[in-house]
């Protein structure tokens, strides 16, 4: 799997005739990840270093050129490259392509390397670097991490080269702020020149870098672990539907920083992408398409699942979510269908899910390390087959809390009948429906919910109350779940009493009326 990564920004868009050309490159170890500033050049990169990239601009792009970026070891061979081949038509592009140092490859081989970049097979681009500070050959050096549970913790199972009885096993971090960061320090329960064994406290999930130092004040190269989430995750794709693993943690193409350790998989035939876990859903149907201009995720779903883990699905399709606010899921059930809405350029861009686990509700926020109980083999890149199974796996219609979906024999999906909704009716473009609701006194809150069964209809909510007090997107918007998204709710807290007014206008349809439901969690008003 290739590990060099990158951004793009585009500077300038407009259709070319000329193949695009490379400029400006240069070597860097940091870079501005928002804009296409110029990074510090440098010659030389430490072994310690998390990472080191390759920073130009390609100018006159053409939709149909392919750029590649290489890496080259200092005997020649090719350790590790990125493909571009889904490229916009452009006057510029800013590439920064990361190869990452600390406990890869380019830490133990020290020496020349060399990156070059070619444009439709044709030799663009050439710049090289020294790598150094790495270990000796035949001095101290971790080559492998084996992390085993504990009930206390956990014990890591080292193996290298250079050890001894009184080697310290040093657990560190690395932050883009603070360089690295020593966490604890342990010596050996077990020890061969070879082999270290030591124990360690339990630790959050993250990744973390194990190095060694022995008596001499010597260092090892670090070398990287991850330890991750307890949570049982599935993939988010229906049970038994082929799809394409495109990028993994440490991917090729945007899973660095904040991103590290998320997963993109494409489509092969379904497109409904379902929850990996059970929780509580957060939408955010933003109206996006794609957007080669910033690096957002576009369309996406936040699932919290009450144990300070954070769920998010990205890249999703406007005006396909199927799912509410406030509505908690179940493993496996239906969410919105995949997209490419947002920055989804590159190599496995366009039509994909992307996704991770946070520690907190956003979704830009540092990502942790989780594993697919359904993902044999671990994240490698490939066709993949889920075993996450649900009787709400259809995205067809938007399932309400507790409306059961099931799937027939042949393996199309097929909705059960879901409970009545409160009403059911149809409203023309530019027209208004409108219906009467009581809230009674005391109530904790109002809730109110827009279903549309159509992808192409379009509809917005409305709420009066009884003192004339207007809620929707243009007036009050009190627990608003926002415009366009599906579905479409209110929840008012401490409601005024009496009887409400509910209303939907009809905005976009693209045949005849558009069929709706509302339901809320007041009586309906009867004369």
């Amino acid at each position: 799997m290739s590990r060099a990564l990158r951004f793009i920004v585009p500077l300038l868009c407009a259709g070319v005739a000329s193949a695009a050309t490379v400029r400006r490159g240069s070597i860097a170890t940091e870079v501005d990840q928002e804009s296409c500033a110029a990074p510090a050049a440098v010659s030389h990169v430490d072994a310690s270093k998390r990472q080191v990239f390759l920073w130009f601009v390609a100018a006159h792009v053409r939709s149909g050129d392919r750029i590649r970026v290489e890496w080259v070891d200092p005997s020649g061979a090719i350790s590790d490259s990125a493909d571009y081949s889904e490229l916009p038509d452009a006057a510029s592009l800013c590439f920064a392509t990361q190869l990452p140092v600390a406990g890869f490859a380019p830490a133990s081989t020290p020496g020349k390397w060399s990156v070059r970049v070619v444009v439709n097979s044709s030799a663009a681009l050439t710049r090289s670097f020294e790598v150094t500070g790495a270990a000796e050959s035949g001095g101290l050096r971790v080559t492998s991490v084996q992390m085993t549970p504990t009930a206390a913790g956990f014990d890591l199972e080292l193996t290298g080269a250079g050890f001894t009885a009184i080697s310290t096993v040093h657990l560190a971090r690395y932050t883009k702020a603070g360089g690295w960061t020593y966490l604890s320090a342990a010596q050996p329960a077990q020890a061969a020149p070879t082999t270290l064994v030591s124990h360690h406290d339990a630790l959050p999930p993250g990744e973390y870098w194990v190095i060694v130092q022995n008596l001499d004040k010597s260092l090892s190269a670090p070398m990287p672990f991850v330890v991750a989430s307890s949570g049982a995750y599935k993939l988010p794709i229906p049970a038994d539907q082929p799809w394409m693993l495109t990028q993994g943690p440490y991917g090729g193409f945007s899973h660095w920083g904040n991103s590290l350790h998320a997963y993109d998989i494409a489509p092969i035939n379904g497109r409904c992408v379902v929850a990996m876990r059970a929780g509580i859903v957060h939408t955010h149907d933003l109206g996006m398409h794609q957007d080669h201009s910033r690096r957002t995720f576009g369309n996406y779903i936040t699932i919290d699942h009450g144990d300070g883990e954070y769920s998010h699905y990205a890249h999703l399709a406007t005006g396909s979510f199927v799912v509410h606010d406030g509505q908690h899921v179940e493993q496996g059930q239906a969410l919105a269908l995949v997209g490419n809405s947002g920055y989804t350029l590159g190599e496995g861009g366009g039509y994909h899910i992307h996704v991770h686990v946070t520690r907190t509700p956003s979704i830009s926020s540092g990502s942790v390390p989780f594993r697919f109980e359904d993902l044999a083999g671990g994240a490698r890149r490939g066709v993949i087959v889920s075993s996450n199974r649900s009787t709400l796996c259809d995205c067809s219609r938007p399932s309400a809390d507790g409306a059961m979906v099931a799937s027939s024999k042949s393996g199309r999906e097929t909705a059960a009948p879901a409970h009545e909704l409160q009403f059911r009716a149809s409203v023309a473009v530019a027209q208004w429906w409108s219906d009467l609701v009581v809230v009674r006194r005391g109530a904790k809150s109002l809730d109110a919910t827009l279903t549309l069964p159509e992808d192409a209809a379009g509809a917005d909510l409305h709420l009066v109350s009884p003192s004339g007090q207007h809620y929707g997107w243009y007036g009050n918007t009190t627990g608003y779940s926002g415009q366009q998204t599906r579905q479409q709710s209110f929840r008012i807290p401490h409601p005024e009493a009496g009887v409400w007014r509910v209303s939907v206008e009809g905005t976009r349809s693209d045949a005849g009326p558009i069929e709706f439901g509302v339901e809320t969690n007041a009586v309906r008003y009867r004369n």
